[in-house]
């Protein structure tokens, strides 16, 4: 595995003095086109300043049903770019919920650093998690779920109906003009990570339609403590998904002191280092898709990304602004 300084050294160059410049003058040049909008149509430049620099709204609870009757509880963070807001999903760890999330999709929805964009961010309760406790099948019998009693079958639900759900409403959204579907970001903590990879390979396996797009909307995957053998999830399928492995950006984050984390981020960053080889110091900012990021700690999953003191934040920020915000996925309407 590369070198962990060398990893550091060379995101730091990333989101250092060459992207901050690039979103300088991209946030100069749109300063500029608003006012000279607002002095063409006759408006107030403060006011159509503001509209430009408008905050994100705050957090909406969502309520969505799977196919097979699960109720799952989100939030969705809005974003205040509208088509070109980077939808971000987050999915927690076994036995967590969607609130470890919380203060981490506030900061990227609405970051403190005016020079970092707004993202959608929709965190949920995957099935058997937080609210997420109640199945009703289609004779109206209740049912209830609990994270102890899951079953491989009810994680492999997951994929196949939870994800299926968000998706859902990430069309609706993409429609309405507050997000682009097709540069979607996938955040997983632990079993998260298990099936955000599953949902990609998913995803990027959907047939193509003639008529509008269907599916090879994720385009980057954030593996918080992936688990190499998770139950009824294990990654080496969906890794050997060719457009998964070969197409999608990755960040991976573990803590390096647990010895069976250390050795499953290993086998995940060995089955995806020969498909994003490291690029020329020159070409870094454009062209290195893959990032790991061993942390001196015991500790995993959630903790490594929302605990200010590992610092992922800005990290995690930068690496969707250069593997997705800079890059030309355009926004397309999904349903006819």
């Amino acid at each position: 595995m590369m070198n962990a300084r060398l990893v550091l050294g060379h995101f730091a160059l990333m989101e250092g003095t060459v992207v901050r410049e690039i979103i300088m003058n991209r946030r100069h040049l749109q300063k500029w086109f608003f006012l000279i909008l607002a002095f063409c149509v006759g408006m107030s430049p403060a006011f159509v300043e503001a509209q430009r620099t408008r905050r994100s709204s705050g957090p909406e609870e969502i309520k969505l049903t799977t196919k097979d009757g699960v109720k799952l509880k989100g939030t969705y963070y809005a974003s205040s770019l509208g088509r070109d807001a980077v939808p971000v999903v987050m999915l927690h760890d076994f036995k967590e919920s969607r609130r470890v999330f919380g203060g981490l999709a506030t900061a990227l929805q609405d970051p403190s650093d005016s020079d970092r964009d707004s993202r959608a961010v929709i965190t949920i309760d995957l099935r058997g998690h937080g609210e997420s406790t109640t199945q009703v099948s289609r004779d109206g019998r209740s049912r209830d779920l609990e994270a102890s009693r899951l079953k491989p079958g009810d994680f492999q639900d997951m994929v196949l109906q939870d994800m299926e759900a968000v998706r859902k409403f990430l069309v609706e959204k993409n429609d309405a003009g507050e997000l682009n579907l097709n540069k979607l970001c996938l955040v997983g903590s632990g079993m998260g990570a298990n099936v955000a990879t599953y949902w990609a390979a998913a995803d990027w396996s959907a047939p193509l339609l003639a008529t509008r797009k269907q599916g090879q909307d994720v385009k980057a995957l954030v593996l918080a403590s992936p688990e190499w053998g998770f139950r009824g999830l294990p990654l080496l399928k969906p890794l050997r998904h060719a457009d998964v492995r070969q197409r999608l950006s990755f960040f991976i984050v573990y803590g390096e002191h647990d010895s069976k984390a250390r050795k499953d981020a290993k086998v995940v960053h060995k089955n995806l280092a020969k498909y994003h080889p490291e690029p020329s110091p020159d070409k870094i900012r454009e062209q290195k898709d893959l990032f790991v990021f061993p942390l001196r700690t015991k500790l995993q999953g959630t903790r490594l990304l929302t605990d200010p003191d590992f610092g992922m934040l800005s990290k995690l920020d930068a690496f969707i602004d250069a593997r997705l915000t800079q890059k030309n996925f355009d926004w397309i309407k999904r349903r006819q």
